[in-house]
């Protein structure tokens, strides 16, 4: 066996040209997958990660009946100890008491429907970071009254400015039409198209005054330190708040755990393509060796190689090729996707078709350590996949027939 060991790796070096063709063909096979891997990844992290960050966090708590309708005089019940409860878990990051409601928002020019929250500035930055989101005025740092912070593309279709008159029109504790004039103190630019274009953000207090609500909450939400925690918490709270409705973001955003499977799928699709162009060329390659070596193979098979040993033979070439290939371009893979995971991919060039699909403008790929190996595994899979048929091509050949090939 040692012997067949030392012919296979001697063979594969008495045409550089050609071995390095495989070599070749293996390191950017490699490296597009992990690429294309990396920028997948990037994508469906962004996606998710711009949502729960910025729009539903990890878990929300709600009344049982209140998304059904988004009644306003569903109020939370036992806000105050659930309020207490999370204060003290350390496994949750920050949290915001929110009161909630659809209404209608209009300006001089334009009226159309409305999500209103009604928020406190300094929890709920903690938890969205819309602070940071602010593209014009602040957050809520301003001196007027009333003030409402609301999304870029809001504002442009209500054609406001900064420190602009706005009403708002929504539904009391009774159900009757309520009013209020607020004023524009910033706008929100995010990658969520329900938030820029369909969202206002006003105090807390003004919009329970409004609304008779008291100091009631309709939603609290939870950003946590760890996500895989999210199930603890959750079956702490719903053992603890049997009365009240606490969901994480794959029952808010079913269309996030989706877009996740989907991804994931597609992901395999992929390595799938790249794996099988990957064989045809390593059969194409080593299939001409095989060729142009019949004479060769057939005085061995002559001298007492048995067939075994030359299948043996041409599958381990094919081996070390991949094993040559197979780690330089994992390398090299590796290193682009450290390379972008820091710097990121700069794709402000479609950053507004981005916008609408809720993507950030700059992408940062990333792969998990454990997809290494499984790439490094479907190579040695591919390898020997792509050997079996001109090592068969091999074993075929007639040894005296195969001596006399010019």
């Amino acid at each position: 066996m040692k012997m067949l060991i030392t012919i296979a790796w001697r063979n594969i070096w008495r045409s550089p040209g050609r071995s390095f063709v495989v070599i070749g063909s293996i390191v950017v096979g490699i490296w597009a997958l992990i690429f294309m891997l990396g920028f997948m990844n990037g994508f469906m992290i962004s996606y998710i990660n711009g949502a729960i960050q910025h729009e539903i966090s990890h878990i929300q708590i709600h009344h049982p009946q209140f998304k059904d309708d988004y009644q306003i005089d569903l109020i939370l019940p036992n806000q105050k100890a659930i309020l207490e409860d999370i204060q003290d878990d350390e496994r949750i990051r920050a949290f915001s008491a929110r009161s909630l409601t659809n209404g209608m928002i209009a300006s001089p020019r334009k009226a159309q429907g409305v999500r209103i929250y009604g928020i406190l500035p300094e929890m709920e930055k903690r938890v969205t970071h819309h602070d940071s989101l602010v593209s014009e005025g602040t957050y809520f740092a301003s001196d007027l009254k009333n003030p409402i912070v609301i999304g870029k593309d809001l504002g442009e279709e209500l054609k406001v400015k900064i420190r602009g008159k706005v009403v708002l029109t929504f539904q009391d504790e009774k159900h009757n039409l309520v009013s209020g004039a607020f004023r524009v103190a910033g706008f929100l630019d995010t990658t969520s198209p329900m938030i820029n274009k369909s969202t206002a953000y006003i105090l807390k207090d003004d919009l329970n005054r409004i609304a008779g609500l008291g100091s009631g909450v309709h939603e609290i939400a939870l950003f946590l330190e760890n996500p895989e925690t999210e199930e603890v918490v959750m079956l702490k709270l719903q053992s603890n708040y049997p009365k009240v409705l606490v969901e994480s973001w794959r029952s808010i955003a079913p269309e996030l755990e989706l877009f996740l499977s989907m991804t994931d799928s597609f992901l395999w699709v992929l390595i799938l393509i790249i794996m099988i162009a990957l064989i045809f060329g390593i059969i194409n390659t080593m299939l001409m060796s095989v060729l142009e070596r019949f004479r060769e193979l057939g005085m061995l098979m002559a001298v007492g190689m048995n067939r075994v040993r030359v299948f043996a033979m041409i599958v381990l070439e094919t081996i070390f090729l991949s094993l040559v290939g197979g780690p330089l371009g994992i390398l090299i893979g590796w290193l682009t996707m450290k390379w972008l995971g820091k710097s990121g991919m700069d794709l402000s060039n479609y950053s507004e078709g981005l916008r609408e699909f809720g993507y950030s403008s700059i992408l940062y790929p990333f792969i998990e350590t454990s997809t290494y190996w499984t790439v490094a595994l479907v190579v040695v899979f591919t390898a020997l996949a792509g050997a079996l048929y001109p090592a068969y091509k091999a074993i075929k050949l007639n040894p005296t027939e195969a001596l006399h090939t010019v």
